[in-house]
């Protein structure tokens, strides 16, 4: 991309037509990008090549470090997504050590890995104290973002690695791209690349995976702790300008559970940006009456911007029968509409100035707007009654910086990066999870990944199905 090559390079193209293949010029190392897996596995991309004929061509090298002990275990397998039927000619090659594999598994499918994509299966001589490297090649008709993971033991050690950032990069870097291409709207990001290509504001987007978000809506008190009275899926799409700035964010919710008898709110903080930064909020469904908004949608009278997504679950919700909505195993499915708000940003702004998602969404309880639940350690909004904290089983105690957890840390909002499995009305989410318990008591310092479908993990009995 022309953007890339001209801010991250400080170089451009040529404009005669300059044609390149995958042999003409030597990788430059300076153009690798490097990720760390973590049990002392790196993945680095080495190199991209615009094969000039509708496909590109990867190579990922992987490397440990030697290190051994309960954190370095040895590698069992190592994964990379990609979109099924647009990957093949998929190799490996040891640089290192000793390692050795059973076969290439081309998917799509992969078993306990949460993409699909491809797998170098039956690894061996590699982590666990023993160094190594080894490189994946493989052809792609296209560039798209992709995970990798070096799985060892029963932790996936995943990197991310985004197309437009790090691949396109490191293929303009090296100058196997295939050459000048137009720039109708002249905003210095190439038609071939542009995804706006009359759009003088946009360049590209990015999509993120789905997550999920789980409340129980007693708070301040416990509840009966299922994690099911409002479940939602979201994600979230960054759209860039040529300078790789963020001027829109689009979010799509879609609600999985309602296992509650009120009628709840959802909303998003935006904890580093004012409500002036927002040029305009729109899709969001406010039919209850006591959400007020600015001007650009934003909810007012709040210090930092602040978006209610939706101010009634009933108002998105398709039942099929029943009181509850997902929750019980009555034979009835309901469906969710889904919600698409679109931020535009009254200035382009950096991706790291937004801050991470799912940033600081919330609950409004019933309607009530005095009553917000957060995620653990999340701040409330202006509008939140702090009279509520510290009441019944809250512990919370801002001087401390400890917000919406018990006394022994129990949260009352959940966020895992992956569509989670709810709970059965009325069971425990750690009857059915049965490492929560010990994640949420050492602040997630144990068990992080608590949620995966794992050997000993869950309980399936408790879990819904449709």
């Amino acid at each position: 991309m022309k953007n890339l090559t001209k801010y991250f390079l400080a170089s451009i193209f040529s404009f005669s037509l300059i044609v390149f293949t995958q042999f003409a010029l030597a990788q430059d190392p300076n153009c690798e990008i490097t990720k760390v897996n973590g049990g002392g596995f790196t993945t680095t991309i080495q190199s991209v090549v615009n094969n000039c004929d509708g496909t590109y061509t990867f190579v990922l090298r992987v490397d440990h470090d030697g290190c051994s002990g309960p954190s370095c275990k040895e590698l069992s397998h190592y994964s990379v997504e990609a979109i099924p039927g647009t990957y093949s000619n998929v190799s490996v090659q040891v640089l290192s050590g000793g390692m050795t594999y059973t076969n290439i598994d081309l998917g799509p499918n992969l078993g306990s890995d949460p993409f699909q994509g491809f797998k170098v299966d039956g690894t061996d001589g590699i982590g666990g104290g023993q160094a190594g490297s080894f490189t994946i090649t493989y052809t792609m008709t296209s560039i798209q973002n992709q995970r990798a993971s070096a799985k060892a033991g029963t932790d996936p050690q995943m990197v991310t690695f985004n197309s437009e950032l790090d691949f396109t990069y490191v293929m303009n870097c090296n100058n196997t791209n295939c050459g000048v291409d137009p720039d109708t709207d002249n905003d210095g990001c190439y038609d071939i690349d542009d995804m706006f290509p009359t759009d003088p504001a946009r360049c590209y987007e990015i999509a993120g995976n789905w997550g999920t978000l789980a409340y129980e809506d007693l708070w301040p008190s416990k509840g009966d702790y299922d994690f099911n009275d409002l479940v939602c899926i979201y994600k979230y799409t960054s759209v860039y300008n040529a300078e790789n700035q963020v001027v829109d964010l689009k979010a799509k919710y879609y609600i999985t559970a309602v296992g509650a008898s009120f009628n709840n709110g959802f909303g998003v903080q935006f904890d580093n940006l004012l409500p002036s930064q927002i040029a305009s909020v729109t899709g969001n469904i406010l039919d209850k009456g006591y959400v007020t908004t600015n001007a650009n949608g934003t909810e007012a009278g709040q210090a930092k911007a602040v978006v209610i997504m939706f101010d009634n679950t009933e108002s998105i919700l398709n039942r099929a029968g029943g009181s509850f909505f997902n929750t019980l195993e009555n034979g009835f499915v309901g469906t969710s509409d889904t919600v698409n708000v679109t931020i535009t940003f009254a200035n382009p702004i950096s991706a790291a100035s937004l801050g991470s998602i799912p940033f600081n969404p919330f609950l409004i309880k019933n309607g009530n707007r005095d009553f917000e639940i957060h995620l653990p350690d999340k701040l409330p909004t202006s509008l939140a009654d702090p009279a509520n904290f510290g009441t019944f089983e809250d512990d919370t105690r801002p001087g401390d910086g400890k917000y919406y957890m018990s006394d022994n840390n129990l949260p009352w909002g959940l966020h895992v990066p992956v569509v989670l499995d709810h709970m059965i009305e009325k069971i425990e989410i750690n009857q059915g999870y049965l490492k929560f318990g010990n994640w949420a008591q050492t602040r997630g310092a144990n068990n992080p990944d608590w949620y995966l479908n794992e050997p000993g993990y869950r309980d399936a009995s408790k879990i819904w199905e449709p």
